[in-house]
């Protein structure tokens, strides 16, 4: 049994996180846009009515499916600023990267990323993309569950700054469920965007942006900001049970998700239960196997030491194949820490004319790093947080370099006409619960929305904790701590355009708000 339902078309289909974020995006593939188009509505949207998940703010990343076939790569993250450094950060007394505050913060690049998508292969005016979002958080909408909820939770953490006070409780109350709020600056930024994409890095909003950094102490400067271009370029892939799976390469964590499946492909998986102990247990060693190589390889492609494609090669995969027989028959070592999950949007649109786009975005943590900028009410996001400070640390903190991204999402591909589109919020334990949904789908023979809604487990890595929904047995599961969450939680919120044929397919997840809408 499921609980959704998913939305089937001839002509196009959106599915994100939120129903005005859908309805806007399906509006665009009505008037005539593509499903880029689309795509660029639907995120503009998202940070208005999600601004604790992505915002302008933040990073954005996308898979593009031509209807050529041909898969693109679109990396909108940006790098740390010019002054931030690993000597400052020690200046002020850190041991490791803080979490949020004004040095979590690197240079934002959604915006851009999504000029860029734009300028590669939209097909309407960019002003006519950003203006229902405007015009949202001019206006006012409905404040719907998750960010009542973010609200609520993280109050005390967001009043401490002058920014975030002023923009979500300007009335001095949480806003509740059904509320009507507006962002009145954050209408005027997204304005200047519709004119001018540059204007958000060299005019006004850039010089208030870098003002308020300063004033809090951070080192954020308008050269940054001026100086910073997303980039285009191609995925990584592998196949899986006859599929082609592409992912996101690094700066992005996209590798990790096909060094699971190509560790977990061995294993006739339909014979293992889908609720089971074997599950956990056989996904677990294979996480430990396979997050181990994203800490010791991944960063910015600049600085890594061993290129992408050794890394997917088939030496490589054969190496990690023994290491994880040796995994299976050792007991756990518990790590002194662990990295937390991050928080996250992602969405997806399909039109007629073959276009699929997975699109997603973050301010990393809920709200990113509690700094807003008040006279525009842009959040910034604490993407920086995930540097190291490890002097031989692939991923150790330098000036103008992009950190191990956590941030990706799949296009699945069986066929010309057999494509499926399909990303979660998850953070760092966005590649195991890639593998999940994927295996839910392929080897239990799930249709996208059962996969979708079928229960999930995580791993706080390097420690023993494990958080699971409730539905799994996990007897005889040792030397794990085992923590079970009532169904359903929030353990990722997942979404997924599908084409078969001539049928356009859009699911949503029962742990959000998001549906499926799409053209009659």
């Amino acid at each position: 049994m499921t609980y959704g339902s998913p939305f089937y078309s001839l002509r196009g289909v959106v599915a994100s996180e939120h129903p005005l974020a859908s309805v806007i995006g399906t509006e665009v593939l009505r008037k005539g846009g593509n499903a880029v188009d689309a795509a660029i509505a639907t995120s503009f949207a998202l940070t208005v009515v999600l601004p604790h998940l992505g915002g302008i703010g933040g990073d954005f990343f996308a898979l593009v499916r031509d209807p050529n076939g041909r898969i693109h790569f679109i990396n909108g993250s940006g790098p740390a600023p010019r002054r931030l450094n690993r000597a400052l950060i020690l200046r002020q007394g850190y041991e490791s990267m803080p979490t949020h505050g004004p040095f979590s913060i690197s240079v934002p690049g959604l915006v851009d990323g999504l000029h860029l998508l734009w300028k590669k292969f939209g097909s309407i005016e960019w002003r006519d993309l950003i203006i229902p979002a405007a015009k949202l958080a001019r206006d006012g909408f409905p404040v719907s569950r998750s960010l009542s909820g973010a609200l609520t939770t993280l109050r005390e953490e967001l009043v401490r700054d002058y920014g975030s006070r002023m923009t979500y409780y300007p009335r001095g109350f949480t806003p509740r469920v059904g509320e009507v709020i507006s962002f009145e600056g954050l209408a005027r930024a997204l304005e200047c965007v519709s004119e001018d994409p540059r204007c958000f890095y060299e005019s006004d909003v850039a010089e208030k942006l870098v003002s308020y950094v300063k004033s809090l102490g951070g080192v954020l400067e308008l050269t940054d900001l001026k100086n910073y271009r997303a980039e285009v370029g191609d995925p990584i892939r592998t196949e899986f049970r006859g599929k082609l799976v592409y992912e996101m390469p690094p700066n992005t964590q996209g590798i990790t998700t096909l060094h699971l499946l190509r560790l977990l492909e061995d294993a006739d998986l339909s014979r293992i239960k889908p609720l089971s102990p074997q599950r956990l247990w056989l996904y677990l060693s294979a996480a430990r196997v396979a997050y181990r190589i994203r800490d010791q390889y991944i960063t910015d492609p600049r600085y890594m030491r061993v290129s992408t494609s050794e890394l997917l090669s088939h030496k490589f995969i054969d190496g990690l194949k023994e290491e994880l027989r040796k995994v299976l028959e050792e007991e756990i070592e518990e790590g002194e820490s662990s990295v937390s999950g991050g928080d996250t949007t992602f969405f997806a649109v399909a039109d007629s004319e073959g276009w699929i786009v997975a699109g997603i975005q973050s301010l990393f943590y809920p709200f990113g790093s509690y700094v807003t900028e008040p006279t525009y009410g842009v959040t910034l996001n604490s993407r920086a947080s995930s540097f190291s400070l490890t002097l031989d640390h692939v991923n150790c903190l330098e000036p103008g370099k992009k950190t191990m991204h956590t941030l990706s999402a799949m296009i699945v591909v069986g066929g010309d006409e057999d494509v499926l589109a399909l990303g979660l919020s998850g953070g760092h334990f966005r590649p195991l619960l890639h593998a999940e949904l994927l295996i839910n789908i392929i080897d239990y023979g799930m249709d996208p929305q059962e996969a979708i809604e079928h229960p999930r487990f995580i791993w706080h890595l390097w420690t023993r904790k494990v958080d699971y929904e409730e539905g799994y047995s996990t007897e005889g599961l040792r030397n794990y701590e085992l923590r079970k969450f009532a169904y359903p939680s929030r353990l990722g919120v997942a979404a997924a355009v599908e084409l078969k044929g001539k049928v356009i397919a859009g699911y949503t997840d029962i742990r959000g708000d998001g549906i499926p809408v799409g053209l009659e």
